[in-house]
Order: C-alpha cells, then sequence, then structure tokens
C-alpha cells in the first residue's frame, strides 16, 4: 500500500476494518445507588444510555495521589481490580453489552445513535466509543464528585475486548494508557505470524520444555456469523489473511505520543488460539516504530505462564510502570523486563 501517514491508516482501519470512530456527542450523566452511574450520549436528535459500576480505592488501604485517583476504564469485570483498589485506583466498569450487542444484529447504546447500514461501525469499535463516552462523563464532572484525576486515565479489556481496547488507544487520544490483554487475532496478534505446531520452552516460567501450539484463530472465524459483527462488513473482502494489507502492529503505533503509555498483556500456556507468539512479534515490530520516535520507553508488555485475564502479576506490574512514567515514582523491576518475554530467541 506504500507509506501512509498516521491519518491515512486511520482512515483505512475505519474504511475497511472497524467502522467509523464517532466523537463529539453531548455527555452527561446520573448518579444512581450501588455505584451504579448512567451516562447519558446525545447525538443531534438521537439519545442513548448505558451505565457503568464505580468502585473507589479503599480508603487508607494503599497510596494516595495529589490531584486526584487514577483510574482503570475496564471494559468488563477482571479479576484483579482489587489489586487497583487497594494500591489507590479507581476502577469504573462498563457493561459491554448495553452499548453494542456481541453479533451483527448491532443493537445497543451505540447503535440507537448511529444505526448500522453495513458500512458505519462494528462491535469493537463501539465497545472503543463506549470508554471514550465514560472519558467523556469523568471531564463532565464525575472527576470532583468520584475524587478522580481526568488525566491519570486507563482503558483496559481481555480477548474480544482486548481487541476493542487496542482500537480505543488507536482513536482515544486522550487515555494516558492502554492495556490490550490477551487480543488475538483481530486485535495485536499479527496476520502473518502463525504458531500452530511449533514448539515452546516454558520452564524458565513454570511450564514444560516442549510446549507445542494447537490451533490459532483463523481469519474465518473472524469473518463468522459469530464474530463478523465486531468489524465492517467490508472486511468480510480479504479472503485470506495475506489479503490483508496492514500490519496490526499499526494500532499501538497509532496510540504513540511522549504523553501516552502502551502496555501489552499475554499469557504464554493455553493460548494456542489467540496466538500470544504473534502479540510478542506485534510488539518487536511496534517497538521499532516506537524507539525511532525516541519513545522506546512507551511501549511494554508482559506475557504472563497462563490465565487469559488481566491477573494481578499483570497488575503489579502495570501500576508500578504506570506510576513511574507518569508520577515519577521508582520503577520496581528493571525496564528490560517490561521488553523481554519467554518467546525472546525461540
Amino acid at each position: 500500500m506504500g507509506r501512509m501517514n498516521r491519518e491515512e491508516w486511520m482512515e483505512f482501519y475505519q474504511e475497511n476494518i472497524y467502522g467509523t470512530w464517532r466523537c463529539g456527542e453531548t455527555v452527561t450523566y446520573v448518579m444512581g445507588e450501588d455505584h451504579a452511574i448512567t451516562i447519558c450520549v446525545q447525538a443531534g436528535e438521537r439519545k442513548a444510555e448505558f451505565t457503568i459500576k464505580v468502585q473507589l480505592p479503599i480508603p487508607g488501604a494503599g497510596d494516595s495521589y495529589d490531584g486526584g485517583n487514577p483510574f482503570l476504564v475496564c471494559m468488563h469485570p477482571i479479576p484483579s481490580e482489587g489489586y487497583a483498589l487497594e494500591h489507590g485506583y479507581a476502577v469504573l466498569t462498563m457493561d459491554s453489552y448495553q452499548i453494542a450487542s456481541d453479533d451483527y444484529a448491532h443493537k445497543g447504546a451505540f447503535y440507537e445513535l448511529y444505526p448500522y447500514d453495513g458500512k458505519q461501525t462494528g462491535v469493537l469499535m463501539a465497545w472503543a466509543w463506549g470508554a471514550s463516552k465514560v472519558l467523556d462523563a469523568v471531564y463532565a464532572g464525575l472527576d470532583r464528585e468520584l475524587g478522580l484525576n481526568a488525566e491519570a486515565s486507563l482503558v483496559t479489556g481481555v480477548s474480544r475486548w482486548g481487541k476493542a481496547t487496542a482500537v480505543c488507544g488507536a482513536f482515544e487520544k486522550r487515555f494516558r494508557m492502554v492495556i490490550p490483554a490477551c487480543s488475538g487475532a483481530g486485535g495485536l496478534a499479527l496476520y502473518d505470524v502463525v504458531s500452530t505446531g511449533k514448539k515452546y520452552d516454558f520452564r524458565s516460567i513454570g511450564g514444560p520444555e516442549d510446549y507445542i501450539y494447537g490451533d490459532n484463530e483463523p481469519l474465518s472465524c473472524l469473518q463468522s456469523d459469530a464474530e463478523r459483527g465486531w468489524f465492517v462488513d467490508r472486511f468480510l473482502q480479504y479472503r485470506d489473511a495475506e489479503a490483508i494489507p496492514v500490519s496490526q502492529s499499526m494500532l499501538p503505533v497509532l496510540a504513540a505520543d511522549e504523553s501516552r503509555f502502551y502496555f501489552i498483556i499475554g499469557a504464554c500456556m493455553k493460548e494456542d488460539w489467540v496466538n500470544a507468539p504473534a502479540m510478542w512479534e506485534c510488539f518487536k515490530r511496534a517497538e521499532e516504530s516506537y524507539r525511532e520516535m525516541g519513545l522506546s520507553d512507551h511501549l511494554v508488555e508482559h506475557f504472563h505462564a497462563e490465565g487469559h485475564a488481566v491477573i494481578e502479576e499483570d497488575m503489579r506490574l502495570l501500576i508500578d510502570y504506570f506510576n513511574h512514567m507518569y508520577y515519577g515514582q521508582e520503577l520496581h523491576v528493571s525496564m528490560r523486563d517490561l521488553k523481554t518475554s519467554v518467546f525472546d530467541k525461540q
């Protein structure tokens, strides 16, 4: 496709893969009971709403931050949220299915505002939009009411929501740190890297010496009735992975900025379908671009041994990293440790 600039890459992703990015709506919110907040969005004459769950840091249990608490916007509940709350981070959790149904019916708050006509927006981009609207509500006053630092925002999600997080990071520039986890094909797994049948030595992380990867998720699965709604209809034009003229490593590159940080999470074992080695290669290719921009320390990764989730091990590292990069605190691991994995040199 030749050499394209950022704007052209973003246009290509919108037209051919994820769909149109929407912004500029009027966003308000209503404080409810049981830590629920209703996000109200108006675009022209159309209105829609969805709810989020808010959890504030445990008083006295963790770190304190001048200017308000940092906060995670989670596209779904994550098992390690307790660690974040104990260390001074608030957690704002979405119910993504309220924003867009996980199919090609294209129902939910997003599609009430922007009805789908085949060329508009897929579900992954719609979920990314939902996280952006949560951030809009924070800037609209939730920061003051909840004691948050609107500038210290992190967004994360796992699996299909890891894909949506990667999309969100590329298009919503206000999130300070982007944390796509176990995103796989359609996310950060490179289409041209196949690990099926390959053997890996996982002894250094407590695994076997000869772990053989099974099937990776193929393009045909992304285009099946179960998943094609995640993308726009034009994504169906690609009959094989070699025909897709983009590298998924461009998603983290589109998020590169001197004020932003990117933390890729993956798991090594039992992630055959997700193709963790292809996400590791994505990191390496994206890192080259970050290094050329003088932003090498702004892109890191961690591949834990097992678990299709943001586990506590990840949360500990990502909070340590964010506190270092944003608040200037001491980093308790070496930056090198956040740039290597068991896949290195295998």
